[in-house]
């Protein structure tokens, strides 16, 4: 599968115009997907009809505690020869942070092929200092970090900005490559979106450095047109086509805009 033109001229219907798009490899405009423990046939699904749109794809919800090294390799090499990264997600990190755990987990992961993980803790209470020590050993294990910052089940973590900005501040400094902002009490689990919030923390960072959790196509349309096509957004598998098109501007955000998506 070849990757992504800037206008889509590899594409059927080249002949309309489209809002144009920087090619993979790609450090910002970042299209992340969940994988929740599927299948190679879901998987080759994804990769067949969205591949070209996805950059990376997080195996998610501590699912590959249930899976052999065998079929993960399988899927990560898959994934590779797609020009897709791969992550895994923080869900079984945090155990292994309770178990003493984690250097042994990061060098596995660094076995089994994946070019990053993800550092949260979203269950599992823990001070920024463990997670900046968690972050360093994850670097040092040859892997690029996701922080995550957020908390599941709690939406107290979003009320007050001074600690999150500075919570992101030293994940960036302990040497964290992006830092993905929790979906959960944010426009999860809410009555309304906290819109301001995000774009007060969008206004703190830079916006490529930072991924933001868009589980619905509200919060995604929201992310698109307020902070442009260099968002980074973490999405579903059924969701990459439609944030595509919506990146695009053929569908959902704007009426076929034509000026350029990029953002820059």
């Amino acid at each position: 599968m070849g990757k992504t033109t800037k206008n889509l001229e590899d594409k059927a219907f080249n002949f309309i115009r489209v809002a144009p798009r920087p090619a993979k490899p790609r450090n910002h405009g970042m299209t992340l997907v969940a994988d929740r423990g599927v299948g190679m046939h879901a998987q080759q699904d994804l990769l067949q009809s969205a591949g070209d749109f996805v950059d990376m794809v997080k195996i998610g919800i501590g699912a590959f505690r249930l899976q052999t090294e065998d079929f993960l390799k399988q899927k990560i090499d898959a994934l590779h020869a797609n020009d897709v990264e791969v992550f895994f997600a923080g869900d079984l990190m945090e155990a292994a942070f309770l178990q003493g755990k984690s250097e042994e987990l990061y060098k596995k992961v660094k076995e089994l092929g994946s070019d990053a993980v993800e550092v949260s803790s979203a269950q599992v209470s823990m001070s920024i200092d463990d997670k900046c020590r968690l972050i360093k050993m994850a670097s040092d294990a040859g892997l690029k970090v996701v922080a995550e910052a957020g908390q599941k089940g709690h939406d107290n973590w979003t009320n007050s900005l001074s600690y999150i900005n500075k919570q992101i501040e030293a994940y960036f400094e302990a040497g964290a490559w992006k830092t993905l902002i929790q979906g959960e009490g944010v426009s999860e689990g809410v009555e309304d979106r906290k819109e301001d919030l995000m774009l007060n923390i969008a206004a703190a960072f830079d916006v490529k450095d930072l991924i933001f959790q868009a589980k619905d196509g509200g919060t995604q349309a929201f992310y698109v047109n307020t902070l442009g096509n260099i968002v980074n957004l973490d999405v579903d598998y059924d969701q990459v086509i439609d944030l595509e098109l919506m990146r695009r501007n053929i569908r959902k955000h704007g009426l076929f805009g034509l000026v350029s998506s990029s953002g820059e």
